[in-house]
């Protein structure tokens, strides 16, 4: 017989929904304490000046390496994803402006909207989202909100692990709702996407951020 061999296989379980534990006091998070009164802004062009808008000041900021799956086809995706403030459980607000070239993946901005409405992380997926037309910057647009979970790890101390035995562990986490806003704006070569996603108890709060957003936003591709 083969000597026995340490084995340690440790699953990651964000998106494992076998467990879900309450968290307790000790692993909550101070909330941030940047309020949409103290927010300033600046100017953001995009990268071949698609589009310019106004963000917020000191964000961070994702631009470039999406970790999106189309963008392995190689299609472009311009713009920027920021992210926010938190709220005691450690989720935290994004927004994102985003214009999606068509290409192998998107043929059509209604797939993209059809794949979000679709995400299996959406609460409730059996009842139906409006779509409602609605204008930014002067062009027709559609917009729909969903509610989705996100699996909040949580701290955790992995036991003592022994030799000559596997071990499976699903680190603890907690399902926090968030709430999701989508405006799609069609344009002749693509598609521009603004988005909104907040943890419920902060989604309130924070809309009149996003709102400075779609009120400042200029496409510049027809």
């Amino acid at each position: 017989m083969n000597k026995a061999v340490s084995i340690l296989k440790i699953l990651v379980g964000f998106f494992i929904l076998a467990v879900f534990l309450n968290p307790v006091a000790a692993s909550e998070k101070p909330e941030s304490p940047v309020t949409p009164k103290n927010i300033a802004y600046e100017k953001y062009i995009s990268e071949d000046n698609f589009f310019v808008v106004l963000i917020p000041k000191g964000w961070v900021k994702e631009e470039k390496d999406f970790s999106y799956a189309y963008t392995k086809t190689g299609d472009k995706v311009r713009g920027v994803e920021l992210s926010g403030p938190h709220n005691k459980d450690g989720a935290r607000l994004i927004i994102s402006v985003l214009y999606y070239e068509y290409g192998q993946f998107f043929k059509s901005y209604g797939k993209y909207i059809s794949l979000k409405i679709g995400s299996f992380t959406r609460l409730a997926p059996e009842k139906d989202v409006p779509i409602t037309n609605t204008a930014v910057a002067g062009r027709q647009a559609k917009k729909f909100e969903i509610e989705k979970f996100e699996l909040i790890r949580l701290p955790f101390d992995p036991p003592d692990f022994k030799e000559g035995i596997m071990y499976e562990i699903v680190p603890p986490s907690k399902k926090v709702t968030i709430i999701e806003r989508y405006i799609v704006i069609p344009a002749e070569k693509g598609f521009y996407v603004l988005n909104y996603r907040a943890p419920e108890d902060r989604a309130k709060e924070y809309e009149s951020v996003f709102n400075k957003i779609i009120s400042s936003f200029e496409p510049h591709e027809k």
